[in-house]
């Protein structure tokens, strides 16, 4: 099967439901609070609104970006999230690294002319190693005369 020209990986729609239940969360913390109760209820219904508020507050903004590509894999190269650029002549040592002990990041690391790349790869609508198979085989066409 032929390649595309280009695959386009975004954000997961699993986000928008991760957000929505985040907002539930703190919605509900605040309904507890204001219903009253005993003292359990209220530190339970504080601890949902801070839970709620701070996980709502880090996704917002990948919500702002939800439909924006997050890397571009093409037969030319990688294009990251800013919109920079790299060629496959410039890219060497091309890994996926997790970072963390108990829930690791992953994250697409590889060496250009000057400098080091590390894009995050957390939220993305495909794994990491469906990224590293689907770099590969850009790399290996790439590398085929045309």
């Amino acid at each position: 099967m032929p390649l595309p020209d280009e695959v386009i990986i975004k954000f997961s729609n699993w986000k928008i439901v991760w957000f929505i239940a985040m907002v539930g969360v703190f919605i509900s913390g605040i309904v507890s609070l204001i219903e009253g109760g005993s003292m359990i209820k209220y530190v339970m219904a504080l601890v949902c609104i801070a839970i709620g508020s701070v996980s709502a507050y880090v996704e917002y903004w990948d919500m702002l970006i939800i439909n924006q590509p997050q890397l571009i894999i093409s037969s030319r190269g990688i294009t990251a999230n800013d919109g920079e650029f790299y060629g496959w002549d410039d890219i060497v040592n091309e890994k996926i690294m997790p970072l963390g002990s108990i829930k690791p990041a992953w994250f697409l690391w590889f060496e250009t002319r000057g400098r080091n790349r590390k894009l995050h790869l957390g939220g993305l609508e495909k794994r990491p190693e469906e990224i590293m198979e689907l770099i590969s085989h850009y790399r290996a066409a790439n590398k085929q005369p045309r």
